[in-house]
């Protein structure tokens, strides 16, 4: 474990965690990510940096491209952020860290958020979006899907709804503690919750009840852990052994394996939640590049 995670740990602990107490406010935890953003360096000059406005006749929420100067493929990436905070800006730096690990083109995507927006918007921008790249003419075996957290949970609905609606499957999908299941069932909530640095247990059904908007918390395109994943192409899921959604990523990966679908799942001791989007800490620098050999391998 390197320095730079036991003090992002403390940070995390002593400042995410104990602003996350109490009822959930959206309008801070949107000003805290936004303003820490604002200080990320700008992608380094090999990554090409092309905004895409929204197009509503078309059903497409706004986006952006990182890519490398000659892609070898694709990636569709979605944020993390409990479905309610977080964006394009404040992932910038980790899918421009992907596109050059995995030499790709990486797509994020600003999807609808609750509570202005709730289920299943997102799960509409996802899929509209992966229908737009299929029109355009992109090999669905060159794509893989990313995500963390609830980008990661979105990343396997869109799958799930795409499989559902008749289209390709991408050649695989990369998902960094996914939040599978928003009713919060994972034994871990309880049993990691002072081991967790980020979260607070009762804040997740906060965040999931805004986003359901009275929907049952096992709806499968909400908490795809739920969902038949039959058909699903390979998953790639790395998740903390302390993190309060632990669960939700061995759970997920015991069902795709028994559903047929290869999985491998990489846990790793005293991380915090989606440390691979972290990219000051050497193991996530280390995590996205196995994750561009492995987006490399699934898409040959």
């Amino acid at each position: 474990m390197s320095i730079q995670s036991v003090i992002a740990n403390m940070v995390l602990r002593y400042q995410f965690k104990r602003a996350g107490r109490g009822p959930l406010n959206v309008h801070k935890a949107r000003h805290m990510v936004n303003k820490a953003a604002k200080r990320y360096p700008a992608p380094p000059p090999e990554i090409k940096h092309t905004p895409v406005a929204a197009q509503p006749a078309s059903a497409l929420c706004s986006a952006e491209w990182l890519s490398v100067a000659a892609p070898k493929r694709t990636v569709l990436y979605f944020h993390g952020g409990g479905y309610f905070f977080c964006g394009l800006e404040t992932h910038r730096p980790t899918c421009a860290y992907l596109a050059r690990t995995a030499q790709a083109q990486v797509l994020s995507v600003d999807y609808r958020m609750a509570p202005e927006n709730v289920f299943p918007a997102a799960v509409d921008d996802a899929v509209a979006w992966w229908k737009e790249l299929l029109n355009k003419g992109i090999d669905p075996k060159s794509v893989v899907f990313g995500g963390d957290s609830a980008g990661g949970g979105l990343a396997l609905a869109c799958l799930v709804a795409s499989r559902d609606q008749g289209l390709p499957m991408p050649a695989g999908a990369v998902l960094f503690s996914p939040w599978s299941d928003l009713s919060c069932s994972g034994d871990t909530m309880k049993s990691l919750a002072d081991a967790d640095v980020m979260f607070n247990p009762e804040s997740l059904p906060e965040a999931a009840a805004l986003y359901l908007n009275g929907k049952p918390s096992n709806t499968p395109l909400a908490s795809p852990l739920f969902a038949d994943l039959k058909g699903l192409p390979p998953l790639m899921i790395h998740a903390s052994k302390h993190e309060i959604l632990l669960a939700d990523s061995t759970r997920l990966h015991e069902r795709a394996q028994q559903q047929g679908v290869q999985s491998e799942l990489h846990l790793k001791a005293k991380m915090p939640h989606v440390w691979p989007t972290m990219l000051m800490l050497p193991e996530a620098r280390q995590t996205l590049k196995e994750c561009g050999a492995f987006i490399a391998r699934v898409t040959a």
